[in-house]
């Protein structure tokens, strides 16, 4: 039992560290990956390895080239465009529902979020997991079942994890505080228009 458990743990860190390494671009977009190579580094045995590339891949984050191997998934602008647009339609009504019916509980969660980066984000992988997990908040807790269940089935993360940041992490920060303020002030309009013009921002910046 101890060393099933064990076993699990481990897997689920080389899980975790390949994961950082494709979110912090340490393994590039379409190139092969060298599982050898992969297994001394993250002193990862075969099975610990063949199970967290299995979870990568459900989350279209690595793909299984036939005669290639493994390598991590390609996106294109165009894609990274689609899912935006897709974003605004779905997370602008979410902010909208979120900001009239979610309890103060959950609108303190969204603030707690930011704590922690008040001087700043430094650590942009870090500040990655916090950006979705602010967003996913709002939508997860804005009371439309049938808008969360399309937002689930968009996958929209697995293309926004392979993207480099684009825009100063200090404005993003800064967009997410104002969006809380507007939504504690149970201010409808603002925060839906604070929500499009943040994503907005965020699809500008992939034109450039």
């Amino acid at each position: 039992m101890y060393y099933s458990e064990q076993l699990q743990e481990s897997c689920e860190e080389v899980y975790v560290q390949l994961h950082k390494l494709i979110l912090t671009k340490k393994l590039k977009r379409g190139e092969p990956l060298d599982q050898e190579h992969l297994s001394r580094k993250l002193s990862a045995n075969g099975d610990c390895l063949e199970q967290a590339f299995k979870r990568l891949s459900k989350e279209s984050l690595v793909v299984y080239e036939p005669g290639q191997g493994i390598s991590v998934r390609e996106v294109s602008t165009s894609e990274v465009i689609d899912v935006l647009d897709c974003r605004i339609a779905l997370e602008t009504s979410a902010v909208k529902f979120f900001t009239l019916r979610a309890p103060q509980e959950k609108i303190d969660d969204l603030r707690n979020l930011m704590v922690p980066f008040e001087k700043g984000p430094e650590n942009s992988y870090v500040f990655q997991k916090i950006d979705r997990h602010f967003h996913e908040i709002i939508v997860t807790n804005c009371g439309n079942t049938t808008l969360l269940n399309l937002y689930k089935k968009g996958n929209f993360w697995s293309i926004m994890d392979l993207v480099s940041p684009t825009r100063s992490l200090r404005d993003v920060l800064q967009e997410h505080l104002n969006i809380i303020s507007a939504i504690h002030q149970r201010d409808v309009n603002r925060a839906v228009s604070l929500m499009n013009e943040h994503l907005s921002k965020c699809k500008k910046s992939l034109l450039c």
